[in-house]
């Protein structure tokens, strides 16, 4: 029973990628824009930023941020089958020096996916095999090619899995540093992935990018009223 949930979860979670093009075309684009924001703090972005949360799917889900980090407007993407929104440095996304800024500079990144077809720890292994293929490492790398992907690492942990990923085309034309890390979770029924993307200039320990993913977890959770 577990493998067959555990299959169709990763089935669920691929066939939501693959049918919403827009959603990963506008995710290359808008972290490349966003790092550069954010790697140019102090220059003014008039209107931009502001806000550490976004309603999405038509208001039933809130994606809300760790202290420190804005919705970059331009980001956002509500698609039928999921939503797409990013959050960098308030600070550098506004302009203005007196708004907060995050401990550690970095981009962080929600894809809301589908429903989740039943507990997500039994999807886990379904999932960890769906990243290692080719269709997969294609669906997390910024170019596109799953050539530039590689799983370094996948820890579970109760209700959240994480994985420790290398993105070569994450370093070719941005400050993005190659390596960052991803937590799927099952957040108000849905397939949710997050992701921290640190900065070259302001490199983060493995250890710190699980805390920062645990507290965006904490804050979209606490955003929506879920325990």
């Amino acid at each position: 029973m577990h493998s067959g949930l555990a299959r169709r979860g990763a089935a669920v979670y691929a066939g939501a990628m693959m049918n919403i093009p827009a959603l990963s075309v506008l995710r290359r684009r808008s972290v490349r824009t966003l790092i550069l924001i954010a790697a140019l703090a102090g220059c003014t972005v008039p209107g931009a930023g502001g806000k550490d949360r976004v309603t999405v799917l038509g208001g039933r889900y809130v994606v809300a941020a760790p202290p420190g980090f804005c919705v970059d407007p331009g980001s956002r993407r509500d698609e039928r089958d999921g939503s797409f929104v990013l959050f960098g440095d308030c600070s550098a996304l506004s302009g203005r020096v007196s708004d907060q800024r995050p401990a550690h500079p970095a981009v962080l990144s929600a894809t809301i996916g589908p429903r989740t077809p039943g507990p997500i720890e039994t999807t886990f292994p379904g999932f960890e095999r769906f990243f290692h293929s080719p269709a997969g490492r294609a669906a997390l790398a910024r170019s596109g090619s799953a050539g530039d992907v590689q799983i370094l690492q996948v820890r579970k942990t109760g209700p959240v899995m994480l994985l420790k990923i290398r993105d070569r085309s994450g370093a070719q034309g941005t400050p993005v540093g190659q390596t960052y890390w991803r937590a799927i979770v099952d957040l108000g029924g849905r397939i949710t992935a997050l992701s921290v993307l640190p900065l070259k200039s302001a490199p983060m320990s493995d250890a710190a990018q699980i805390r920062l993913l645990e507290d965006f977890i904490a804050a979209i959770r606490t955003a929506n009223g879920w325990s």
